[in-house]
């Protein structure tokens, strides 16, 4: 299979920048509702702007998921694939969640000048409605086990495909430890472990965009060894 290697780039960048954003939102993501009446201004500016980045952070995630996989297409197993359409899947219902606060937020606060109203809106947006509108589910449930088990098969494939260096396959199993360590070990420094999923695209795409690629970009078995660790 022949592969622009322009689209290669291209893929990498995206990834690469989308991770970077990803990981920055992640860090420096606020409570989903302001703590008082008089957060409240700081509060909605804060969800704005860090809602806008990572819903363009997730974009250009979406953008060079493809140009990973198909970069690797000559050594992935067919179960190897799965993790496109999982990791696809997560991270575009993850976008769904952004207009609510790019948007809605600045509607149903701006006009809050007392704390009773504020815990009627805050409660109304931490409970979601669920009981009247249970398919609200169908979107929020899958983006968990989208994401972690599309990086978990993402991360065993790329190892075993051996395109990239090891350490690419790699970087997803050890994030995804961490993770699960996190859930049970109540450390300060694992409120901040999500954004390592993003750091986790990053990498992704900074192999990918500077990778040195044959004159036309190919999936060879040749152009595969110059990739292995």
């Amino acid at each position: 299979m022949r592969i622009p290697k322009g689209f290669l780039r291209f893929s990498g960048w995206a990834l690469f920048i989308g991770g970077i954003m990803g990981a920055v939102g992640q860090v420096i993501h606020a409570g989903d509702v302001p703590e008082s009446v008089a957060a409240i201004p700081s509060f909605l500016q804060q969800a704005v702007n860090i809602h806008v980045m990572l819903a363009f952070s997730s974009t250009f995630i979406l953008l060079g998921l493809a140009g990973f996989f198909l970069r690797q297409s000559q050594g992935l197993r067919t179960w190897g694939w799965v993790g496109f359409p999982l990791l696809f899947i997560g991270m575009m219902f993850e976008i769904f969640h952004g207009p609510v606060q790019i948007i809605a937020y600045p509607i149903l606060f701006n006009s809050i000048h007392d704390a009773a109203a504020l815990k009627t809106v805050s409660d109304q947006i931490n409970n979601m409605s669920i009981d009247k509108f249970p398919l609200q589910l169908l979107v929020l449930i899958p983006i968990i086990p989208c994401i972690f088990i599309g990086l978990l098969l993402t991360g065993l494939a790329t190892y075993r495909a051996q395109i990239f260096r090891k350490s690419v396959g790699l970087a997803p199993l050890i994030v995804l430890a961490i993770l699960v360590i996190g859930k049970f070990i109540p450390l300060h420094i694992f409120d901040y472990s999500f954004s390592l999923i993003h750091v986790v695209f990053a990498y992704f795409g900074a192999t990918l965009a500077f990778e040195t690629y044959p004159t036309t970009a190919s999936a060879s078995t040749s152009s595969q060894r110059n990739f292995e660790a």
